[in-house]
């Protein structure tokens, strides 16, 4: 037999060692480890399994439960990705100058209504927390008004115009969860 035969043959034999020392060393991980008198241990009904999104085990169609990853897109661990995509749903009429999915802040470019040239405004979303509630969400605001001499003058804006942009993202984060839940629910 050929040289490439026999390092065929012993690459596989140590990708099959490899792969069953694993299975054992799980198994044996999940057996309960004695513990000394004195001392308290929570007792669960359930095992705490591994996420097999991303493994071997996955791939050849053995994998013990579903993947926890979520639907929508990736964010920070203290970011909604329903929030996300709705506040990006809601400005997608204005261009972004920054945006951040692992902090969850947005921010546009200046952005000019039809028929209003001497006033712009600049939108700042910021995306608090991982639940869908009203208080992670803050949204503010910028209006400036363009002088007779060509400067910009920042002015106030009525706390109504941010109020009702949090509303309109957290009704179309309401619409993406009754989507994303129905697409993900077993038929």
């Amino acid at each position: 037999m050929s040289f490439d035969h026999y390092r065929l043959s012993t690459t596989f034999a140590a990708s099959l060692s490899l792969a069953v020392a694993a299975c054992a060393s799980t198994q044996s991980s999940e057996q309960p480890q004695p513990v000394a008198s004195n001392t308290q241990q929570a007792s669960t009904s359930e095992r705490s399994e591994i996420d097999t999104e991303a493994t071997v085990w996955t791939i050849l169609g053995f994998a013990k439960k579903e993947s926890e990853r979520h639907a929508g897109p990736q964010t920070g661990s203290t970011v909604s990705p329903i929030l996300w995509q709705a506040a990006l749903d809601t400005l997608d009429f204005v261009k972004l100058a920054s945006e951040d999915p692992l902090a969850g802040s947005m921010v546009t470019d200046w952005y000019s209504p039809a028929g209003k040239p001497n006033e712009r405004y600049k939108v700042n979303v910021f995306i608090l927390a991982r639940s869908l509630r009203s208080d992670a969400l803050a949204v503010t605001v910028t209006r400036e008004a363009r002088l007779g001499d060509g400067n910009w003058l920042e002015t106030t804006i009525a706390r109504q115009v941010e109020t009702d942009l949090e509303n309109a993202i957290l009704n179309r984060a309401r619409q993406l969860k009754r989507e994303w839940t129905a697409t993900a629910s077993p038929k």
